[in-house]
């Protein structure tokens, strides 16, 4: 931290802070860091071996679910002081925590690394306000926080601060108010002591939200739009908006199946079409009966050791999926591959699978789970249809 002189401010009598203030403030902030800071023998060290104990823990840390004492140091730097090492370690903030930047560009999630600060607060704090405005969204490292609401009751109409759920490590919270700047629906107290990765209002203007509100737009009509999101609230909206892309595909490519797509995300079909290609492995045996010989043909279980010379591989056709239709929603997709038809541009809307599983008001997905699964035909009922009876004269 660099001192400035008197002459450096000409009305520094008038602003300055005092001295019992600026003593209180400090005494407050050394107890609110003391769990961290009395923990870690490194204050013993001599400065000698300091560096290359805090290079050593920083590559240990690429490792670690949770940031070291040198990480929270790092945190405390100026945002140009840190080095790329350092933003290395915290990668998985944005892999496992802010799952909302999650979709960003490298060069977006690292400027958004550089920025992010380190808080600590003891226990029962408030942490958030409900109908305050944003100024952070956190992501919690260590401890736990508690979700409440003012609801007001029915009966007496007095406001009553409820409970809603509680949060841990690698949850975060604040991110739609901060996303969308509106008020907080919630409020957020500690419940223990919580370690907490901050990133600032301000800077999530000036790094992300030209980048990608466009693009979060674009996915929240398509949500609107959708007869499968009609329960959303709105913050869970905005929330779906910011995790979900919309992906563009050509004709006659391949959506999901074959190491292609991605299985963590559920499809929506906004406008084309997708095939749904069944793989059937049959087995081809040959028979004879009073010297006349015969083919039949048998379909491999998945129980059966797979040998490729005994099978020959067939793919079905089976039914097409139109637009205001999904897939990869939890149903049996094994030997099931997803492939654009001759149309030229087919578009999908993906959304985490983590996500509706969360979602209280989309366990609707069960239901369509049962459909999906009892309308599109099994192997077996596709190989009984191909091959009736299981066996076809020569």
């Amino acid at each position: 931290m660099s001192l400035m002189s008197l002459s450096d401010h000409e009305d520094f009598t008038k602003k300055v802070i005092q001295p019992i203030s600026r003593f209180r403030a400090f005494v407050y902030t050394a107890i609110a860091n003391l769990t961290w800071l009395q923990d870690d023998a490194y204050v013993l060290a001599p400065l000698d071996l300091f560096e290359s104990i805090r290079k050593e823990n920083l590559l240990t840390s690429y490792k670690l679910p949770h940031i070291s004492v040198f990480q929270k140091l790092m945190l405390f730097k100026q945002p140009d002081e840190r080095t790329e090492l350092e933003l290395q370690t915290i990668e998985w903030m944005f892999e496992i925590g802010f799952k909302c930047f999650q979709l960003c560009p490298t060069d977006i999630k690292t400027a958004l690394m550089r920025r992010a600060t380190y808080k600590c607060y003891g226990p029962g704090r408030w942490i958030l306000k409900q109908g305050h405005l944003s100024t952070n969204m956190y992501l919690i490292v260590k401890g736990q926080v508690m979700i409440t609401e003012d609801v007001q009751n029915p009966v007496t109409k007095l406001m009553e601060n409820t409970e809603r759920c509680k949060l841990k490590e690698k949850h975060s919270f604040g991110e739609s108010a901060v996303m969308f700047n509106t008020l907080r629906t919630n409020s957020v107290q500690s419940l223990s002591a919580v370690e907490l990765i901050s990133i600032s209002k301000n800077d999530f203007m000036d790094i992300i939200k030209d980048n990608l509100q466009l693009k979060w737009n674009e996915n929240a009509k398509a949500i609107k739009n959708s007869s499968y999101f009609k329960h959303l609230s709105l913050m869970e909206l905005h929330k779906c908006s910011t995790i979900s892309s919309i992906k563009t595909f050509k004709n006659h490519e391949y959506v999901l199946g074959k190491g292609t797509g991605d299985v963590d995300y559920a499809y929506f079909v906004l406008e084309g079409e997708i095939s749904l290609i069944l793989h059937l492995e049959i087995e081809e045996i040959v028979k004879s009966c009073r010297n006349v010989r015969f083919k039949v043909y048998k379909l491999r279980k998945t129980s059966e050791k797979l040998n490729k010379k005994k099978y020959s591989n067939v793919y079905v056709d089976t039914c097409t999926f139109l637009p205001d239709s999904c897939f990869n929603i939890g149903e049996n997709v094994k030997d099931k591959e997803f492939m654009t038809t001759h149309i030229a541009e087919t578009k999908c809307l993906c959304v985490p699978l983590w996500f509706m599983a969360e979602t209280q008001k989309l366990k609707c997905w069960e239901l369509v789970k049962l459909d999906l699964n009892s309308i599109i035909p099994s192997k077996d009922q596709v190989f009984s249809k191909l091959y009736p009876g299981g066996d076809k004269l020569k």
